[in-house]
């Protein structure tokens, strides 16, 4: 069988192909003329039969010679090409980045880091997925994600490292038909009686430990109507009237048509939650960094 042909020999022929003359393409390549001779008689013993044809003032290409030729350029292309993406892949520059983030990401915060990411490094691959905090810290452990944007505090410890983005406080949800309706803002203080639809304590634990630990601070247990995953279904549930939400203000644009939104303060302040990146702590690729500095600026703007 034919052995395969070697990288070396396809550049030394592509060469002489363009130059047909052996002292230039020795020139070119750097290396004397009687090495690429036999190097290039070597390759056509190879492939069974000659490339050029030799004459005194240089060489052409055989019928063979030009078949080949367009073949042996791009197996050139080629392989530059996989030194490229080893490079670039190296430099952050392409690969695929597997990112996961909660739903309240989805409403200001995705939407100014994503188009910036794009453009800044159009030759790496997002994939992107919805989670709870809980399950994007579990993704991270186990390598399925490489980066994510998650709520602050995280109530569980995990080996993940957080860089806090931004903070922002809760707002109170009810119903379009309740008795705070056309008020602006209200105290969570005075509202013990209510029924409460809290994220849910195993899948989302930051903000409803958080609820829970404020209501407790103003003197009562609230009264839990239902609890859910998703801030999309907690929106669903106060239409429907089965109770009462805080829920980020950032998702006051989401809701606004569907429930009423109020301001909401504890004891004369308001109850404030945060978006932090979570990353692994040995995580050192450039392409995780560049996603990073990117949230970073967006939020700085």
């Amino acid at each position: 069988g034919v052995r395969i042909v070697e990288l070396r020999q396809l550049r030394q022929f592509v060469t002489l192909a363009e130059t047909l003359n052996f002292h230039r393409a020795a020139e070119a390549l750097h290396m004397t003329q009687p090495p690429l001779s036999l190097s290039i008689r070597r390759l056509e013993a190879e492939l069974g039969g000659p490339l050029f044809e030799r004459h005194a003032r240089g060489v052409t290409l055989t019928e063979a010679g030009e078949a080949v030729l367009a073949s042996a350029r791009e197996a050139l292309r080629s392989a530059d090409e996989v030194v490229v993406a080893f490079r670039e892949t190296r430099a952050g520059q392409r690969g695929l980045l597997r990112v996961g983030f909660v739903g309240s990401a989805t409403w200001g915060l995705a939407p100014a880091i994503i188009p910036a990411f794009r453009h800044a490094h159009p030759g790496i691959d997002l994939s992107l997925k919805e989670a709870t905090s809980q399950e994007v810290v579990q993704a991270l452990e186990s390598g399925a994600l490489d980066i994510g944007l998650v709520r602050t505090p995280l109530m569980q410890s995990a080996a993940v490292e957080l860089a806090p983005l931004y903070r922002e406080a809760l707002m109170l949800m009810t119903p379009k038909e309740h008795r705070l309706t056309g008020e602006s803002a209200a105290r969570l203080e005075d509202l013990s009686e209510e029924r409460f639809i809290l994220f849910d304590r195993n899948l989302a634990p930051s903000i409803f430990h958080l609820t829970m630990m404020e209501c407790e601070a103003v003197g009562f247990q609230p009264r839990i109507a239902e609890e859910a995953a998703h801030v999309h279904t907690i929106i669903s549930l106060v239409e429907c009237g089965l109770g009462v939400a805080l829920a980020p203000s950032v998702m006051r644009r989401a809701a606004a048509e569907r429930v009423a939104c109020l301001a909401l303060t504890a004891g004369g302040r308001p109850i404030q939650v945060g978006f932090a990146l979570a990353f692994r702590q040995d995580e050192a690729r450039p392409v995780v960094r560049a996603f990073a500095n990117c949230a970073e600026q967006a939020c700085a703007a």
